[in-house]
């Protein structure tokens, strides 16, 4: 019954209320989203079947109250938006890969995950969490409440709980079949192995000179438009796009307080300052109203640091004032001091039952009956803990007393007229100073006037810059900074880098613009996110499924490799055949003779720079030869093997294995990570987010 006490303690009905408020929310945000697409009410489409859109907001919210719930954050609206639906996306991917496969879990299997000898773990720890000795006994009892007098409405909540679980352990047993059965197609054989120890078991010593392409002037190697072309077309796959490209320039104007704001906070924080002063406690703080205060029991370790030693020997009702940092204003005041029990060990056993029954157990316990005697002898009236060590410091005051006052027997902790808590303290840690300590904050923010004011400022730029090249030309003149960007209809905010550098939240919007307008234009002011002003001017549109060698990345690679393929071709021409030996050839080139060691296995040496045609050939070269010059990526090299050293490590079957995995093996290639990106790159993909958001 313990079970049944923890659900009823969850008072279901609320959230099942909130629950049928959220979704009403949600299928109405769902209709005037469908309804501003066009009818479409696909989120995505993978290959040829599609993801609804009513299904993915489903998901988002439901992301949403789990990372409130747990993390206590809000995260960026359109950020979770993506990343549920990549998620989803990921989930059409193996699923249709499945079928395809015939994966599959059978009912025994979920059996046995679930409710057989070896439950998953996370099966395990559920029914622990919800009282039950094992999962199969809270199976049963979810699944046949009238046997325990229970009415279906009381596990409802539980049940939903139990399937949600028990369909996302059916997923990662599949996903696990799935990659057993890549890395099972990628095993070595005795050739994998013995080319692996070959290529790692010899070093070359390589002496060498270069003349980089870098030492010759760019302008002696104009790039024509034609060439561009030409070597655009032979590289065309790696300007492939998933999605369409904008090329835009963006201006944020930050909304900061100005001077006379920040004045305006330095009186609202010294008026704080003052009332936070008078008196022992800080209603009078609380009469300003834009002040935050948080209050917190704490032990001395955990105080803040700016007051911890003053707190520990003051007088209740100290204050202290943290220095200011930017317009952040922070104060702190001591509310209280007490010595209180902090941790103890208790053990304890509910009884279900009347009076009578609650004094029988109660006796027996102290007699010296355990608790799986009694639970056995009152099946389904007798549950427990034994020895578990509790915080309760927090507790209420009535309780900590009881703990206080109580002998080495069990007491009556609280009783009912249905059934009562019996508790025992078996242990308990010294008493510790607790510190009930407020910190105020008071934070500077742009008053009205200075908002109107940024805003007019940057209305009166768009107003006189229609145009993305205007937009982008005076920027830096009429006090701004145009920040070139490329986005594509998934790209969540503005400002959002490639390596994790944080973007501008809220910024959905003008990027929604951007895709929904034409070449050149200028949009208005985005405001949505409260601390910052956005406008952005579209330079570039690219929509065929490839980045055109005119795209600005493109075509500074593609002249780069033109450029430097004719240095090169000139640096042969120069050099070949001019020296007959490496000294020879590295006064010819004005450069000074350098060693590095090459493994044919390795990844080179940042003396040769990112020539990887380069490290095949010195690895295969043989001692004393002249080689050279060769045409690299970036210089023209001419070298020579002074050395061969041979290793005498002979690594174990089981290390090569190992390194198979991890290079061209199940490793390299069963991760979640490149399971789903090998499916998506085999699968047609449309995001259609940009039609809704």
């Amino acid at each position: 019954m313990a079970t049944l006490e923890k659900i009823r303690q969850r008072k279901k009905i609320l959230a099942i209320v909130i629950g049928a408020a959220l979704l009403a929310f949600i299928i109405e945000v769902g209709i005037e989203a469908i309804g501003r697409s066009g009818g479409n009410s696909a989120a995505a489409k993978v290959g040829n079947e599609k993801i609804d859109i009513m299904a993915f907001q489903r998901r988002v919210e439901q992301e949403a109250a789990n990372d409130q719930q747990q993390n206590n954050q809000q995260i960026d609206a359109a950020t979770r938006q993506q990343q549920v639906l990549d998620d989803m996306i990921n989930e059409v991917l193996v699923e249709q890969e499945y079928e395809k496969l015939g994966i599959a879990v059978s009912d025994k299997e979920i059996s046995e995950l679930t409710i057989g000898s070896t439950p998953a773990p996370a099966v395990q720890q559920f029914a622990q969490q919800a009282g039950a000795q094992s999962p199969a006994e809270l199976y049963d009892f979810i699944m046949n409440p009238g046997k325990q007098g229970v009415q279906e409405a009381q596990v409802a909540e539980l049940r939903n709980q139990w399937n949600k679980l028990t369909n996302d352990i059916v997923k990662q047993y599949k996903f696990a079949k799935l990659q057993n059965l890549i890395a099972g197609c990628m095993q070595a054989n005795d050739l994998d192995r013995a080319q692996i120890q070959a290529d790692e078991a010899m070093t070359n010593v390589i002496l060498f000179a270069k003349k980089d392409y870098a030492s010759l002037a760019d302008d002696k190697y104009p790039v024509s438009d034609e060439e561009l072309k030409a070597e655009w077309q032979k590289l065309k796959p790696m300007f492939k796009t998933d999605e369409d490209v904008r090329m835009i320039h963006y201006i944020a104007v930050n909304i900061d307080p100005s001077q006379e704001d920040i004045a305006a906070a330095q009186k609202i924080a010294d008026a704080a300052y003052i009332a936070l002063q008078k008196g022992r406690g800080i209603d009078s703080v609380r009469l300003l109203g834009t002040v935050q205060i948080d209050t917190a029991k704490m032990v001395q370790k955990d105080m803040p640091v700016k007051v911890r030693d003053l707190f520990t020997s003051a007088e209740v009702g100290t204050t202290r004032r943290d220095s200011t940092v930017g317009n952040h204003h922070v104060m702190y005041k001591l509310i209280n001091k007490e010595v209180s029990l902090d941790s103890v060990e208790l053990s304890y056993v509910i009884a279900q039952g009347d009076a009578k029954f609650q004094k029988s157990i109660l006796d027996q316990l102290n007699a010296g009956k355990s608790l799986d005697e009694l639970k056995k002898a009152n099946a389904q009236k007798v549950d427990g803990k034994l020895n578990e060590w509790q915080r309760i410091y927090n507790a209420p005051d009535s309780m900590k007393a009881k703990i206080a006052n109580a002998g080495d027997t069990y007491f009556v902790y609280n009783s009912a007229d249905q059934g009562a808590t019996l508790m025992k303290v078996t242990n308990k840690k010294p008493a510790k100073t607790f510190y009930t300590v407020a910190t105020v904050t008071y934070d500077a923010y742009a008053s009205t006037k200075t908002s109107e004011m940024l805003r007019d400022k940057f209305q009166d730029f768009l107003n006189k810059n229609k145009t993305a090249k205007d937009f982008e030309a005076n920027a830096a003149k009429a006090g701004f900074n145009a920040v070139e960007s490329m986005i594509v209809p998934s790209t969540p905010q503005l400002g959002l880098g490639s390596f994790g550098q944080a973007g501008i939240k809220d910024t959905r919007k003008a990027i929604k613009w951007a895709f929904d307008n034409k070449k050149d234009m200028v949009s208005p002011i985005f405001s949505d996110n409260n601390n910052v002003m956005v406008a952005v001017a579209i330079d570039e549109i690219y929509e065929d499924g490839y980045l055109p060698y005119t795209f600005p990345q493109a075509k500074e690679m593609l002249t780069k490799r033109i450029r430097n393929n004719k240095k090169g071709e000139d640096l042969l021409k120069q050099y070949q055949g001019k020296a007959k030996d490496l000294n020879g050839y590295a006064a010819a080139m004005g450069a000074q003779l350098d060693t590095v060691n090459i493994v044919f296995a390795g990844n080179g040496d940042p003396k040769l720079g990112n020539e990887p045609g380069l490290i095949g050939r010195m690895a295969a070269a043989k001692q004393g030869v002249l080689q050279g010059p060769w045409k690299g990526e970036n210089a023209v090299f001419v070298y020579q093997v002074v050395k061969q050293e041979k290793s005498n490590y002979n690594p174990s079957k089981e290390e090569l294995d190992k390194r198979y995995a991890q290079s061209r093996g199940a490793q390299m290639f069963a991760s979640p990570r490149n399971i789903y990106g090998i499916l998506s790159k085999a699968t047609k993909i449309k995001k259609n987010l940009i039609e809704f958001y």
